[in-house]
């Protein structure tokens, strides 16, 4: 009936008046609320960063390969990111609630959410040093003594510029949860047999109780979301019920509702600038930058699963000679992946947390005919990185929109591979509308397959 998407309050104003009046009049008040700008066109990106911002990091304190999802009490989170710009600015960040979909809370204040400064300065802001890359390290933890989160929920952190406070430099989600309900998963193979060797399902049960947290409306009040590893872009939302019973809500996601298994992540070992690491051809000093050469890629299609310890595709910041965030040096990083010809209808990418999680025109890999190779050269901090190439219809390229990557989503088989037995994380939110008016995070796990 609209383009637009309504979020989750109108959603569930117009389901209830749904069942008392006519169609006409949802019409007519869906047109107000359009009218009076109560609904928000698009959902916050998954991320978004400017040019000048590079190695965006939000994670749980001491936890830089998780995502960042935090308990209500007790949790805290890290950014860090650092600044090419070559003027001292003024950055702090500012924090906004959001429905279960990534739409601003409509019935919501920031006094609402939030005890204290509803922005934050940085704690640190430190120059590189000793460094061939000029750069301005930023870093702060949030809840502080300034400020605490008064309310579950998602989270959007945006970096500005107090000179120009319209502009944002960053967008990051996060969530935080309270545990009021008790979350059940097991990850399997997939039931549907084609999919068995390849696709993995989780089963799904919430347990809750009328003196921790009732659950009165599990049809309409309740939203679970489920992810792999993290992955907005492919999660499953409005999962209905299958059985609600007494005090559990079960959910049994199969067939479409199943996900390729995918395999070990790559590794790229940038630690060192002095001696080449297992996986790299050479380490070169070419006056501005350092370049360092990776060892050929090659396809994994139909390899079998090789089982080893990976981050889940997150990197860590390090070097072994100086401070991590202000001595590690940037590297151009050079990767080829052998192919036996051009994808003419898509595009491979270079994905992971070194990527933010999309796929940025930096991170496509342009076809070599005469090496008959895709390479791509990405800027990288020092460090150890995880990654794997990804494919995406070439008609979608710079579609970046959180609807166009739900609608297109990368595929990992045609490159990686899929196994029902690979070791990827999953998670489980469980939302329930708030008396108060708010989609409060009432329950959340993560887990991994035979875990």
């Amino acid at each position: 009936m609209f383009s637009n998407h309504l979020t989750s309050t109108t959603f569930r104003l117009v389901k209830s008046i749904s069942g008392m009046f006519s169609t006409f009049v949802c019409t007519a008040v869906l047109l107000s609320l359009h009218a009076f700008g109560f609904c928000q066109s698009n959902p916050y990106p998954m991320q978004l960063s400017v040019g000048s911002i590079h190695t965006v990091q939000l994670h749980p304190l001491g936890q830089p390969n998780v995502h960042p999802i935090i308990p209500l009490e007790g949790g805290q989170l890290v950014l860090s990111f650092d600044d090419f710009s070559p003027e001292y600015r003024t950055l702090e960040v500012r924090l906004k609630h959001c429905t279960f979909d990534w739409y601003d809370s409509p019935d919501l204040l920031p006094s609402d959410y939030i005890a204290g400064f509803p922005s934050i300065a940085f704690e640190t802001i430190v120059a590189s040093f000793n460094t061939k890359t000029s750069f301005t390290h930023y870093s702060t933890a949030f809840p502080n003594d300034m400020m605490q989160f008064t309310q579950s929920g998602n989270y959007i952190a945006e970096v500005y510029d107090t000179s120009n406070p319209g502009r944002t430099l960053i967008q990051e989600r996060f969530v935080v949860y309270e545990s009021l309900v008790d979350v059940e998963m097991q990850v399997g193979p997939s039931s549907i047999i084609r999919n068995k060797r390849t696709h993995q399902e989780v089963d799904l049960a919430l347990q809750h109780s009328s003196d921790r947290y009732p659950i009165y409306d599990a049809y309409d009040a309740l939203q679970v979301v489920l992810m792999q590893n993290g992955r907005w872009e492919t999660a499953l939302l409005g999962l209905e019920p299958q059985f609600v019973r007494g005090e559990e809500v079960t959910f049994n996601p199969t067939g479409a509702e199943s996900f390729a298994g995918g395999n070990t992540w790559r590794f790229a070992d940038l630690k060192s600038l002095q001696f080449a690491s297992l996986g790299i051809q050479r380490i070169v000093d070419e006056g501005p930058h350092w370049h360092a050469y990776l060892d050929e890629d090659k396809p994994r299609t139909y390899a079998f699963l090789k089982a080893q310890q990976d981050l889940d595709g997150h990197f860590v910041i390090s070097n072994e000679l100086q401070d991590d965030a202000t001595g590690s040096d940037y590297i151009w990083t050079h990767f080829s992946l052998q192919a036996f010809e051009e994808r003419l209808q898509e595009d491979v990418y270079v994905y992971g947390a070194l990527s933010d999680w999309s796929y940025p025109e930096s991170h496509r890999m342009i076809w070599n005919p005469e090496t008959r190779h895709y390479e791509a050269s990405l800027l990288l901090k020092q460090g150890y990185y995880n990654y794997e190439y990804r494919i995406r219809p070439a008609l979608d390229r710079g579609k970046l929109d959180y609807f166009s990557l739900q609608a297109q989503p990368s595929d990992i088989t045609a490159i990686e591979g899929s196994h029902a037995l690979a070791d990827t994380p999953y998670m489980c939110l469980v939302y329930y509308w708030d008396l108060n008016g708010f989609d409060r995070v009432i329950g959340f796990a993560s887990v991994k397959p035979n875990n």
